[in-house]
């Protein structure tokens, strides 16, 4: 293995180590679920989503189609409506959109009715989900243990604490390994040198 090659391994591995160490997080992103008008049915007729998730209406038909919902608490007063032209592949007249805004929408079932000509003529249940992203840990008192005991919560102090050492010892760690890679390029430049006036 010649010496590039053999540095390109090293600063290979220093890399991995960094990224094993680095932090991951997780997340789903907002969906869209479409549903289809059609002329004696909506498909699908119920669904479930999360919050921040965006609901689309497409109407197929050559009428107009309203559709309301009311959330909970809000003794019928409408929250959502909207009229969908009849359909139109040139427009987005023919379609109806609502993003389940978390901070408006709390998880509930949504009863979504549509109306044609004035008149109810379908209802699509909608279950919203709780979009959580939350991570799961200790609960804020402790633990509590068999027998009744509970389990002493840190301080914020020595959590802190703890952090600034993790930091340093990743530091530490970071350091030594690029001395480590410096100090062996210079022993090998060295041994190629002297290889080199050897053989001259």
């Amino acid at each position: 293995m010649n010496e590039v090659e053999l540095m390109r391994v090293r600063i290979a591995l220093v890399m991995v180590a960094v990224l094993l160490m680095a932090p991951t997080a997780s997340a789903h992103g907002a969906n869209t679920f479409a549903f289809i008008m059609r002329n004696n049915s909506v498909q699908p007729d119920e669904a479930s989503v999360q919050q921040n998730d965006t609901l689309i209406f497409y109407n197929v038909v050559d009428r107009n189609r309203t559709l309301t919902f009311s959330t909970e608490g809000k003794n019928g007063t409408i929250d959502w409506e909207c009229e969908t032209g009849p359909s139109n592949s040139t427009t987005t007249d023919d379609e109806c959109r609502v993003w389940l805004d978390p901070e408006y929408y709390n998880p509930t079932i949504l009863e979504i009715q549509i109306f044609n000509n004035g008149t109810l003529w379908h209802i699509v249940n909608v279950t919203v989900l709780l979009d959580n992203h939350t991570e799961n840990g200790p609960p804020a008192g402790g633990f509590t243990l068999p027998g009744g005991g509970q389990e002493p919560s840190e301080s914020s102090d020595e959590i802190e604490l703890e952090n600034i050492f993790l930091v340093g010892a990743i530091i530490s760690f970071v350091v030594a390994a690029c001395i480590w890679v410096m100090r062996n390029n210079v022993r090998e430049d060295s041994n190629n040198i002297a290889k080199e006036e050897e053989e001259v």
